[in-house]
């Protein structure tokens, strides 16, 4: 499961490839039930729930180790002890294991909150030419061809700052909601 974290982008894209492309078992089971031309792949209609699942089983482990040991770190005893009271698991969970988790919970959307405007270059780079570029156009990929393929460093750089700047707004509005929530903050 922690396995795909570890993979490049190209060698995911090229699995999903064969797995969701023209040629795919996907392509050939609809080919198979009388629906013809299907290709997941290369449908702007689909790229954006196509992404969204690339991400998710890409980072699904490392997201489930970040979990696994917050939750290992919670003491047992107040597990025994609930369960000594009479709670039952929903209420241990609710209780004890979600409590828990709220510092980690809070951390991780400060650090996801930093990235949210890199969405991938490498992702949408190598799939851009078989969905189009309104499909797969993002700032970093927008950047990368005025800039380095254009030649128009002065626009790109400006937007390189800009989202620099959003992005470290968000990150100061994420950590002020995360400590008037109670869990600290980063800073």
């Amino acid at each position: 499961m922690y396995l795909p974290h570890f993979i490049s982008w190209v060698i995911v894209i090229a699995i999903w490839q064969k797995i969701l492309g023209g040629a795919g078992p996907i392509a050939q089971f609809f080919e198979q039930i009388g629906i013809h031309g299907v290709n997941i792949m290369t449908n702007p209609e689909t790229f954006k729930i196509l992404v969204v699942s690339q991400v998710i089983w890409k980072d699904i482990g490392w997201g489930t180790i970040i979990f696994f040991a917050a939750i290992s770190a919670i003491p047992t005893e107040l597990y025994e002890s609930a369960a000594t009271d009479g709670a039952g698991s929903w209420r241990r969970m609710w209780h004890i294991t979600l409590p828990g988790l709220v510092p980690v919970i809070s951390l991780l959307l400060i650090l996801t909150v930093g990235n949210v405007l890199t969405v991938g270059f490498e992702q949408l780079l190598l799939q851009q030419p078989a969905v189009g570029a309104n499909a797969a156009q993002v700032l970093d990929t927008f950047v990368y061809f005025r800039g380095i393929a254009g030649g128009d460093w002065g626009l790109s750089a400006a937007a390189g700052l800009l989202k620099g700047v959003i992005a470290t707004v968000l990150v100061l509005l994420a950590n002020r909601i995360a400590k008037r929530l109670g869990t600290g903050g980063i800073f």
